[in-house]
């Protein structure tokens, strides 16, 4: 096992204690109701005691905006605290089911899963709630989770809410859209052209706001076109459309990074996304107004004219990475090497190197997707293994074995969301921990035959798999497209270890063995966010910012989404899912900080001020 800091302890699944006559439809909708008439009695009237026998020992609750202005996942020692400071604010009421009750099950630990839609003074919310039945005999929510889903007063125009459009227009189409890209207006300026931020641009578009997204490359979508020609997505894309617009029926089933650029262009056209490409803020004439309580922005549109806007907000999206290439420290006598060492930003595909030796430091993604190209270009890929790394096939894990019906054709992606939203991180790890080491027995042949060809393989952080590699790391893990098999079969070498210097012809790896590369590709990753941040709105802005990505200590996601340190900026950084999710609450906490609605964020620095916060989280080490 690697010795690692997670910051979230597993949860205890408890077992299954409902009686065969207790399974039965008909008494799990009388559960379910029940569970929201006390709900909808505790709310009412803010009785916080009511609402806090709702969870049980060992429960959470977890609330995204819907009550504490912020994302939290509330353990059940500070759920009372919570509910005494935030339900009289709030104003919840009028819970109704819209999720049927289902009887679920995983090994021996059993649930009753439902959904209910309530209000707030805000806006318009959404719950789903995870039934157990206690040792003690008491039936409550072992997870509640609760969260945003609209404001009071502001339609969505989308689907029952569109526009009727404009039938006797004196002005061509063209002619319009021509007019509101060159003259936007925008209350809200989105740094970054990617999935990102157009899905949070289009969530704030038809929520009413006047949108600009700028972005520095030439054309939407060369974030993806410009990388190595054989990046795809590693998932399916049953759970990666973007917010209004479904994949084509036609569309294969894994999409290559050129088809997803293409489509992202198409994704800007048909929205009517107004975009300024080859552009970028000015941070030394760019700052925010205290007083004003807004952005001064100057935006340099390609390369020649400067614009000035007044916006109320930024969205940052530039990628997690920051999207510069990065590179180790030099070592030892590499200037002297005479082969060409690049970064895997600067790797254009396989077909130049056929019957060459190419060494590939990192066994990411990236690592094993620009191995096996270079294999199936003919030449001779050798991995460079710094560190054990988790790998299991997409076929036993990513699509059934994990995601259960949430992950298929045809699947109703709103109530997939609201269903994968509803668990705490600590319950996810446990699941895993669960779920993992069955993959790994369906996988067990490739990994066998990983671990004879020298692959460092392991069943990732505490065994809980690739998902908290991802969290805390943004890497780590591989889901096998292909090069396993390669690596099994020798057509792709593994070298665990360093590199320890250069000579003019060869590296030298630490335990004294040596290679003489044509090529050297370091898969090592890009700058960090703040890097990012710090080269758009300058050192002043980017030291403000909280840390970003990694999980806090209620296992929610560092820094984005909410209250990013800086004044009226906020982050969005994630896979095509994740934008899809939490661009629509990003999306809302602005349109409500725009319209007044918008209180005070009661984030666990507020709780932990009430002298009544118990830190349950804190670091494990194994």
């Amino acid at each position: 096992m690697v010795a690692q800091f997670f910051s979230v302890v597993e949860a205890t699944l408890p077992p299954n204690r409902f009686a065969p006559k207790e399974q039965t439809q008909e008494n799990i909708a009388l559960l379910a109701e029940e569970f929201v008439q006390k709900f909808n009695n505790a709310v009412e009237s803010a009785n916080a005691e009511a609402f806090d026998a709702l969870i049980v020992d060992g429960g959470y609750w977890r609330d995204l905006v819907a009550f504490t202005n912020d994302y939290r996942t509330i353990s059940k020692p500070n759920v009372l605290q919570a509910a005494k400071d935030r339900l009289k604010e709030v104003g919840a009421r009028g819970g109704k089911i819209d999720i049927a009750p289902r009887f679920d099950t995983l090994d021996d630990h059993a649930f009753i899963e439902f959904g209910f839609s309530f209000s707030t003074a805000l806006g318009p919310c959404q719950a789903t709630v995870r039934l157990i039945k206690t040792e003690n005999g008491q039936i409550g929510a072992h997870v509640l989770y609760t969260g945003l889903d609209g404001i009071h007063g502001v339609p969505e125009m989308a689907r029952g809410g569109r526009i009727s459009g404009d039938k006797n227009s004196p002005i061509p189409y063209d002619e319009l859209r021509h007019q509101e890209i060159e003259d936007p207006k925008p209350s809200v300026l989105v740094i970054g052209g990617g999935h990102n931020g157009l899905a949070t641009a289009a969530r704030l578009k038809y929520l009413g706001l006047n949108v600009l997204t700028i972005d520095r490359f030439e054309h939407v979508g060369d974030n993806w076109r410009k990388r190595y020609g054989s990046l795809a997505l590693h998932d399916t894309l049953y759970s990666q459309e973007l917010p209004y617009m479904k994949w084509p029926d036609t569309f294969p089933k894994f999409i290559q990074a050129g088809k997803l650029a293409n489509w992202l262009e198409h994704y800007v056209e048909a929205l009517e996304l107004n975009v300024w490409c080859k552009s970028n803020i000015v941070p030394e004439k760019t700052y925010f107004d205290e007083g004003e309580q807004k952005w001064h922005v100057t935006v340099l549109r390609n390369g020649e004219k400067e614009y000035n806007f007044v916006v109320q907000h930024l969205v940052m999206a530039t990628g997690l990475s920051g999207g510069k290439p990065k590179m180790p420290a030099p070592f030892p006598g590499q200037e002297k090497y005479k082969h060409p060492i690049i970064h895997s930003a600067r790797h254009k595909g396989g077909k130049d190197w056929k019957g060459k030796k190419v060494l590939v430091v990192g066994s990411g993604s990236s690592g094993h997707d620009i191995s096996l190209d270079l294999a199936n270009h003919g030449a001779e890929p050798t991995i460079l293994q710094r560190s054990p790394t988790h790998v299991m096939t997409i076929k036993n894990g990513n699509i059934k074995t994990l995601a259960g019906d949430l992950m298929v054709e045809g699947v109703d992606l709103d109530y997939a969301d609201r269903i994968t939203e509803t668990l705490p991180k600590a319950i996810v790890k446990s699941t895993h921990q669960v779920l993992m080491p069955k993959i790994a027995e369906l996988d067990k042949e490739l990994i066998e035959g990983l671990k004879r060809a020298g692959f460092q393989w392991y069943m990732g952080p505490d065994d809980s798999g690739f998902l908290f590699l991802s969290l805390e790391r943004g890497g780590g893990y591989y889901f096998d497209s292909g090069c396993s098999e390669r690596i099994v079969n020798g057509d792709i070498k593994v070298k665990p270890g360093q590199i320890d210097h250069f000579t003019e012809d060869q590296v030298v790896f630490k335990d004294g063995s040596t290679m003489s590369p044509d090529l050297i590709i370091f898969c090592t990753g890009f700058t960090g966010f703040k890097e990012s941040v710090e080269e758009t709105l300058g050192a002043k802005y980017a030291n403000m910012m909280k840390p970003i990505w990694g999980l806090d200590s209620e296992g929610e996601l560092q820094g984005l989404y909410r209250d990013s340190g800086i004044p009226n900026t906020y982050f969005m950084v994630g896979a095509l899912t994740i934008a899809r999710v939490n661009s629509k609450l990003t999306a809302l906490q602005i349109v409500a900080e725009q319209h007044g609605k918008f209180g005070p964020r009661y984030d666990i620095e507020a709780q932990k001020k009430t002298g009544n916060y118990v830190d349950v989280g804190g670091m494990l080490y194994r």
